[in-house]
This record gives C-alpha cells, structure tokens and sequence, in this order.
C-alpha cells in the first residue's frame, strides 16, 4: 500500500492542503492533472482537501474560548481511509503532550471522511497529514493572521533600497473588523512600517466566532522583512504564530 504524504497550511478554516494551490476554486473547474476515469480517488486535490476539512474539524483542543494562552499544537498523523472510515490511526510525531496527542486519536478516529468515488473507490489508502491542535482562540486567531497575511507586500523602492527589519503592528479585533491599527515597534524604516499598517487595514478578516461576538481582543502581528541575499540565515525570522514573513530579492545590475 502507498503512502500519501498531505501538508496542511494555516488558513482561516485551519484546513488546506500545501497543494491545494493546484485545486480548483470554482467547482466545475476542471481538475488539472487529474483525470476521473483514469486516476484513484486519493490524486483528486478536491478530495483531498474534503479529507483535510473533515480531519481537521475534528482535530481541537478542549480549552475553552477564555483561554487566551494555550498555544496551537501541530502533530503528523497517519491512518488509512477506506470508504469514508479512518483506521489504524496513529501519532508520527506528537504535540508534546502525551494527553493531547491521545485525545488526538480519539478525535481521528470519530472522523467521518468524504465519500471515494471513480476508480480504486473501494480500495483503502494510507495518508500522513500534518494538522493543528487549535484552542477556540487559537483558531480564531490563525484565521485573522492568515486573512492579514494575503495583503503582505514588500515594497519595490524597499526591496531596491535594501531595506529590512520587524514591524509590530497592533489592532483590536471585532465582529470582523479591525480598529486602532498603529505601529506598536517600529522597523525604523516608514515605509515598511506603512507598508505593514496598510497589510492589516486591507485584510478581511474572519467573522467572530459566537464565543467572541461582540467582545473586542487586542492582538500585535508582526511583519519580518528581509531579503534573501541580506542575510546567510535560511529563516532570521522570530518564531511566532503572529510572524508574518515577507520576503524579497535584490537583484543587482
């Protein structure tokens, strides 16, 4: 039996494959590289991404909506799927918390997948995913930074100059909206730090889940610049959920 190797990417809903960027956004568009009367269920990316949506739904953390500081969890998770049933599940690599990774199997376990349909539909296949443990917070907050992360922007005259460093951009988030967008640390540099305000005025960001409607939640992201031939370091990044990395090219004549 093959082995199906599927990358989940932070996106509002917490679910998305990293080659979902090949799946199909209208659902009558044709399926590049993807032939139903030819090719098994498991190469379909639109069914793939089904799998993800359903794993990752019942993929949570049990915290509740006040805990602000639980952190999100990410594990690798391998099972095989066979005709809308997950079995064998089981941890490749942990939360760290022996609990959380428990409960994880639990949750793997109660998943109902999508339908096989067309060829090989009753044969079963292994996947390995990578997914998130999400707070209630966790989650909402993922989806905010990833709505803002759509606007990044590294600035021609910026990338041209050589310009780089860390923006902290500071807001209040509410019923979707964002609010009293200022720069909390400056890149020392205006127009990266424009540039970052302009990122979270522009995003539409995720409507409040119910735990949180009507209630205001102050959140800082930060917006890392910087040019790959800037630095030796693969990532200078911070690490953060909240990071956000935009990076560029200096191209010298």
């Amino acid at each position: 039996m093959s082995s199906r190797v599927l990358r989940l990417a932070l996106l509002a809903s917490l679910s998305c494959l990293a080659a979902c960027a090949s799946a199909p956004k209208d659902i009558n568009e044709p399926i590049a590289n993807f032939d139903s009367s030819k090719d098994p269920y498991w190469q379909n990316p639109r069914w793939d991404l089904s799998l993800l949506n359903a794993v990752q739904a019942a993929v949570h953390n049990p915290a509740g909506p006040a805990d602000t500081s639980t952190p999100i969890y990410h594990a690798t998770v391998k099972f095989t799927y066979l005709q809308g049933v997950i079995q064998y599940p089981e941890i490749v690599t942990g939360t760290g918390e022996a609990k959380l990774d428990e409960l994880m199997l639990h949750q793997l376990a109660s998943v109902q997948g999508p339908q096989a349909t067309g060829i090989d539909a009753d044969k079963p296949h292994e996947f390995v995913l990578d997914v998130l443990m999400a707070t209630p917070f966790g989650a909402l907050q993922d989806g905010i930074y990833t709505a803002i992360n759509s606007w990044k922007i590294y600035p021609k005259d910026a990338v041209i100059s050589g310009s780089i460093g860390n923006t902290t951009v500071g807001f209040d988030y509410s019923d979707g909206r964002a609010s009293d967008i200022a720069v909390a640390q400056s890149s020392k540099d205006k127009l990266l730090d424009k540039t970052s305000v302009y990122s979270v005025t522009r995003a539409t960001l995720p409507q409040a889940p119910i735990p949180y409607a009507g209630k205001t939640l102050h959140m800082e992201v930060i917006f890392c610049y910087y040019l790959w031939q800037s630095t030796k370091s693969k990532d200078p990044c911070p690490v953060g959920a909240n990071v956000i990395e935009v990076t560029g090219t200096r191209i010298r004549y």
